[in-house]
């Protein structure tokens, strides 16, 4: 089968082309996975190669063969199924803050605060930032994308990123440097 036929057969609910498919890319998907989630159980793996065969299967017409391969197609969505739960297992053991304020003692409290109210003054000074500025600093800081991965993400030239970045912390590190 060639990806056109079945980019189509999948499109017509052809369980045989699904199978196909799984059959063909299980292995590098896995791979993919697995580089990303290594220290993750078999089963977040499996799960992150069950999404993408999923997320193929639920919108085939998103596969477009003259821009890619099936193999970099799938392997792209693989990649991104793969960061977005590495974040959420590390988002489920992180403690939250109030968990920590009531694991702490009242000096470590005080000093909590500070901190807090430092990050709502920060989070407020990003909001500042003009378009795409904010966006990118909010992906790169929070998200904890690579420059790359906000190229893509905002269709913007690496450059550009790596420019926006440097001249936001530049910004950033002016504003706290005054801010006393």
């Amino acid at each position: 089968m060639n990806e056109e036929q079945i980019r189509k057969a999948i499109a017509n609910r052809e369980p045989e082309a699904m199978e196909w498919v799984m059959n063909h890319y299980a292995g590098l998907l896995w791979k993919i996975a697995h580089s990303i989630l290594h220290d993750a159980s078999n089963e977040e793996i499996e799960e992150c190669v069950a999404d993408t065969f999923f997320a193929f299967w639920q919108q085939p017409e998103a596969f477009q063969m003259g821009r890619s391969s099936l193999k970099n197609y799938l392997g792209t969505i693989a990649k991104h199924k793969a960061i977005d739960r590495y974040r959420k297992i590390n988002r489920r053991n992180e403690l939250t803050y109030d968990e920590h304020v009531h694991s702490a003692g009242t000096q470590d409290v005080l000093l909590q605060l500070i901190s807090k109210e430092n990050d709502a003054e920060l989070e407020q000074m990003i909001e500042s930032f003009p378009e795409p500025d904010r966006e990118i600093v909010k992906r790169r800081f929070y998200n904890g994308q690579k420059p790359h991965e906000i190229s893509e993400a905002l269709s913007l030239q690496i450059r550009q990123v790596n420019n926006k970045l440097y001249r936001s912390r530049q910004r950033l590190r002016t504003w706290w440097n005054n801010r006393k």
